[in-house]
């Protein structure tokens, strides 16, 4: 009996951009792996708008974002961060130009519930009506 190798065939799974994606809600990381720090982007796309949150569990940072999807990419953001609330009732956020986000080497999960979104969502509120 001979055995014949031939090469493997990579197929390559083809991943909707940010851009093309049907509004809803998305959840991505920049690893699969649960054992350790991640970064994990939140957001809901609504008509032309991608409002989320974009935490890095290594560092404790997280800040809320809008922005324009393009390609694979969110361009045009703004960045809301927290300020300490005055009263127990209300927060109110300073905004910011913030850098573009790139989801090259990040992998879509499923969305889950995301209190970092409901927040983030409230955060960019009165702005849209544009």
């Amino acid at each position: 009996m001979m055995l014949t190798l031939s090469p493997a065939t990579v197929i390559s799974q083809i991943r909707p951009t940010v851009e093309s994606l049907p509004d809803g809600d998305y959840r991505y990381r920049d690893s699969f792996a649960i054992d350790r720090p991640f970064r994990e982007i939140q957001f809901r796309k609504q008509d032309r708008y991608i409002t989320g949150s974009d935490s890095d569990k290594r560092t404790g940072k997280s800040y809320c974002f809008r922005g324009i999807p393009q390609h694979n990419n969110i361009i045009n953001i703004t960045v809301a961060i927290e300020i300490s609330p005055k009263t127990a009732q209300k927060t109110e956020w300073k905004l910011a130009p913030g850098n573009p986000i790139n989801f090259d080497r990040l992998y879509p999960l499923p969305a889950g519930p995301g209190l970092e979104l409901y927040k983030c969502l409230t955060a960019f509120l009165p702005n849209l009506k544009d």
